[in-house]
């Protein structure tokens, strides 16, 4: 898969260093905000040994926005960018049950902050439409890790009493590494200025020390384009 985007990524810089040279060329300035879905593909808790105790990795919904400026020459194109992005990833919600006493976890999440810089390419197929595609390097600024519990017991009287709740959001920046890097590729849309940027995001770096984690998943931003 990495192969296939590597090939892409070279067939792109070729074809805009050969057309890069006809057409006039002009540069745009977009601030962007949006919607980042994320998380750690195929990452799991093991609670027990048993898989009915695993809780599996599930998209965080997280917010991003900054700043694209865009050079852009006949049907090619390049962007360099600085984005906040908030990433992570949720687990599934866990129920342990005995005959005297129930466990209920939820909200199990890591929030991950990122400063990135996207560096894409860009080919027009259609007019307004574009296919992207490049490098991001991020910088984690910090991270927390989060979850809810809640421990209830069987009364005397048939019913159930809650006996305890904790809840946790303590620090986990440590957890992580704080370079990692990925491929973006994905679509935009142009019209009267307004630009729709859709992008699949794959982790190329492992992202903590620990455990065998990457950063991927979905970023859908709108922005609006300033002629510089």
């Amino acid at each position: 898969m990495k192969k296939k985007i590597l090939s892409l990524l070279a067939i792109m810089a070729f074809c805009c260093s050969a057309q890069a040279q006809t057409t006039q060329a002009y540069w745009r300035i977009y601030p962007k905000i949006g919607l980042a879905l994320m998380k750690f593909p195929n990452d799991k808790i093991y609670v027990s040994d048993d898989s009915e105790y695993t809780l599996k990795s599930r998209y965080k919904q997280g917010f991003t926005a900054g700043v694209e400026i865009g050079y852009e020459k006949g049907n090619v194109g390049f962007q360099i960018g600085l984005m906040y992005a908030n990433k992570g990833t949720k687990y599934s919600d866990f129920k342990h049950e005995t005959q005297k006493e129930t466990e209920k976890v939820e909200g199990v999440q890591y929030t991950l902050h990122y400063l990135e810089m996207p560096l894409t390419a860009s080919i027009s197929i259609a007019r307004g439409l574009s296919i992207k595609a490049g490098v991001q390097p991020g910088y984690l600024l910090n991270a927390r890790y989060m979850e809810n519990t809640v421990t209830t017991a069987y009364e005397k009287d048939g019913s159930w009493k809650i006996v305890s709740a904790k809840e946790i959001d303590e620090p986990a920046t440590d957890t992580f590494r704080r370079f990692a890097l990925s491929i973006p590729v994905g679509l935009s849309y142009e019209i009267r200025d307004i630009i729709i940027d859709a992008r699949y995001v794959i982790g190329v770096t492992s992202n903590s020390e620990y455990f065998s984690t990457r950063n991927s998943g979905f970023l859908f931003t709108v922005g609006y384009g300033f002629d510089l």
